[in-house]
């Protein structure tokens, strides 16, 4: 089976290869190659041959099939079912191979659905995503596949890395690849567009569902990935500035503005080469984090030891960028934007400003991240850690946040400063108060009490703007019915939905805000029958124990959680002992929890002698609110993806279009000779379509007209 697993890795070099070469010769000479299968055929035999390939190597994990070098380095038999699916892309070789499955899902998906949509952009967008499949499948066929067979085979296996043992980690890469992966659809449209010299919009308006799908993947494979950090490692926080937790964040920012810049070029036609860029650069640093991950240039927890794979990851992240860099260089005068801000204050200035300030930050990262690499070639070693991040990234994460808060109540093209000012009056002040509040309440911290007034001001103005264009409504229809403002929330979910994403970030900074700074920690050694009070929660340690948790041998301190006299619960930290990882890694640690809206109890079992136990204590306030905020950002994302047909149609747009302009006049944001200014371009929009629809009215009438002239198929006798 190893065999015919490599066998399938090589037929699926071959089918990218062709893949890539053959799309855009059918692009270009469709009509003299009509014998020849289509290009979206050969995209579907990847993704079935690799399919295939990916069914072996899981029916080999789960039939135990050690003869596997790699079932035998990630697997054994007493692992748990769960953990034997994620052993498929928990080893390197078994990560690539799912890549390339992932890469080839999409690239088949995008060959079938896109068909219709972009036709002439569709065969050299295959062609790029054909050459990133056949890279990955020969990273997997010939430079380090999972296909490799023991002589020997072991009666049983190693096993998987502990730290991977956990449940969100089942999760966790899958969505961080699904995230990865997916953002390379939009950079082979952006290629596309930039190979053709089409520098229109028709890229930007068939990749930009693409990229907030491979966005929300990102999104939740880094809430997962915290999530896990925070169960996992027993550190008691849930980001720590690692390098890979870092390669992660990087693309999330990019992708971030490119969602938010792309609607500018929507609507306006600008930030053109903003778009292009932004798409470029978050594929490239995707590629830069798998190069980080695979490589053991920059030591992390997430990362796996130096491979083969890691002088080909670099050489293809500079070949890419010399040509992406290069065509986009040579293709600058066709990316000239249509028109300019016609005001300073206005939502594209805004959009822009957002633009600058996610693009730093990353910038930030980015250098932060690579600087150990960088100060040795000037003889020196200098690395940073959390206090440089932090000390960089809030004041932008304060500006960001304070720009999400005032672009709601922007308008396109020019606002009215009156208007803006009045609306925004009540969140400024609301922010101000808390702010007074908080310090005469005894915070002293400027970044806590910034946080805290920033998040109420964020969420106090997206809400008004959203009872505000309820309001509106109101005044026009006389609806208020639930229904009614249902109805307005789908008329336009890009921006409602945005708006509950914007909530959802809210509550992740305050959940930040208040763990990190008011965090406590304590480090304790307990005998049997002595107490520890941290805050109000007494814990007791009553003694330890041993039992065989999943397998693995244990032991575990029992411990009891009062508060003022009432227990709260039982807490039972260990430490597991896997076999064949003790001897390098330890005793792993597995944490015990009381958690609750306002904070989490959090212990962890450090070491003991004889039935003297040392632990680690932390209270960790408000961290329940950055769960919630990320499942609240998700919830978001998926009501602006949900397909709603009733939209799909240019005039539909062009109405609802034409609805939002009528709320935001009626609710204040634009000035009267704006709002007439724009329903008339509106109105001519719409005038346009209709008119189009009757003449293809008119062209279909006289093509029966013509056909029942010429004796139609009714008139014909029956063969």
């Amino acid at each position: 089976m190893a065999y015919v697993g490599h066998g399938l890795t090589i037929l699926a070099l071959v089918l990218a290869l062709a893949l890539a070469v053959w799309a855009p010769l059918e692009g270009r000479w469709r009509w003299r190659l009509r014998f020849m299968p289509p290009a979206r055929w050969l995209a579907a035999g990847l993704f079935v041959t690799v399919t295939a390939a990916v069914a072996i190597l899981v029916y080999a994990l789960f039939t135990d099939d050690f003869s596997f070098r790699y079932v035998a380095s990630q697997s054994s038999r007493y692992m748990p079912t769960p953990y034997k699916i994620s052993a498929l892309w928990s080893g390197q070789e078994g990560s690539l191979l799912f890549w390339l499955w992932l890469l080839s899902g999409y690239t088949a998906a995008v060959a079938f659905t896109a068909r219709r949509v972009v036709p002439n952009l569709l065969p050299y967008a295959l062609t790029t995503l054909g050459i990133v499949a056949a890279f990955f499948a020969l990273q997997v066929a010939v430079v380090s596949g999972p296909f490799q067979v023991l002589p020997n085979p072991p009666a049983d296996g190693r096993g998987m890395n502990p730290l991977l043992q956990n449940p969100w980690m089942v999760s966790h890469p899958l969505t961080l690849y699904l995230g990865y992966v997916g953002m390379a659809v939009p950079f082979a449209f952006a290629m596309a567009a930039l190979w053709t010299r089409n520098a229109g919009d028709t890229w930007i308006r068939v990749t930009r569902r693409w990229t907030l799908l491979a966005w929300l993947f990102l999104s939740v494979g880094i809430l997962v990935g915290s999530r896990w950090a925070y169960t996992e490692l027993g550190w008691g926080g849930v980001w720590a500035w690692d390098p890979v937790e870092n390669s992660a964040l990087m693309p999330w920012l990019l992708a971030t503005a490119f969602i938010h810049s792309s609607l500018v070029q929507e609507k306006r036609g600008m930030l053109k080469r903003w778009n292009v860029g932004l798409v470029i650069f978050v594929f490239l640093l995707t590629i830069f984090g798998t190069f980080v991950t695979r490589s053991g240039i920059l030591s992390s927890v997430h990362a796996f030891i130096a491979s083969p794979t890691s002088p080909w990851f670099l050489g293809f992240l500079g070949l890419a960028l010399a040509v992406t860099v290069y065509l986009l260089i040579d293709r600058a005068p066709l990316l000239a934007d249509d028109r300019r801000p016609e005001s300073a204050f206005s939502k594209e200035t805004g959009f822009l400003l957002n633009n600058l300030l996610l693009t730093g930050l990353t910038f930030a990262v980015f250098w932060g991240t690579i600087l150990p690499l960088v100060t040795p070639l000037f003889g020196a070693q200098v690395s940073v850690g959390p206090p440089f991040f932090n000390w960089v990234g809030v004041p932008l994460l304060f500006a960001m946040m304070i720009l999400m808060g005032v672009a709601p109540v922007l308008a396109w093209r020019r606002a009215s400063w009156p208007r803006v000012r009045r609306l925004l009056a009540l969140p400024v002040v609301g922010a101000l108060a808390l702010a007074v509040a908080l310090v005469a309440l005894g915070l002293r911290e400027p970044p806590i009490v910034a946080g805290f007034a920033i998040a109420f001001f964020v969420a106090t103005a997206t809400l008004a703007d959203v009872a505000a264009a309820y309001a509106a409504r109101v005044a026009a229809t006389g609806d208020r019915s639930l229904r009614g403002f249902w109805q307005m929330l789908n008329r336009n979910p890009r921006r409602y939905g945005g708006y509950v994403v914007h909530l959802g970030v809210v509550l992740v900074m305050i959940g930040l805000t208040g763990m990190y700074g008011y965090q406590q920690v304590r480090a304790v050694g307990l005998e049997p029958g002595e107490s520890y009070t941290i805050d109000a929660f007494t814990i007791t340690y009553h003694g330890l124990g041993q039992r065989v948790a999943e397998g693995v041998p244990a032991v575990y301190a029992d411990l009891t959680v009062s508060r003022d006299g009432r227990e709260l619960g039982r807490l039972q930290p260990e430490r597991r002992f896997y076999p064949g990882f003790t001897e390098t890694m330890g005793a792993i640690p597995e944490v015990a929890m009381l958690t609750s809206w306002s904070r989490d109890l959090y212990v962890v079992l450090g070491g003991w002698e004889g039935e003297t136990a040392g632990f680690e204590f932390y209270l960790n306030p408000m961290v329940a609110w950055v769960w919630v905020g990320g499942y609240l950002v998700v919830a978001g994302t998926l009501f602006s993806l949900w397909p709603r047909p009733a939209l799909a149609t240019g005039r539909a747009r062009v109405m609802a279009e034409l609805a939002e302009l009528e709320y935001d006049y009626r609710a204040g944001k634009i000035a009267a000779a704006d709002y007439a200014r724009l329903r008339q371009g509106l109105a001519a929009a719409v005038g346009t379509l209709l008119s189009g629809w009757s003449e293809a009215e008119r062209r279909v009438a006289a093509e029966i007209d013509a056909l029942a002239a010429a004796g139609g198929p009714e008139q014909r006798p029956a063969p």
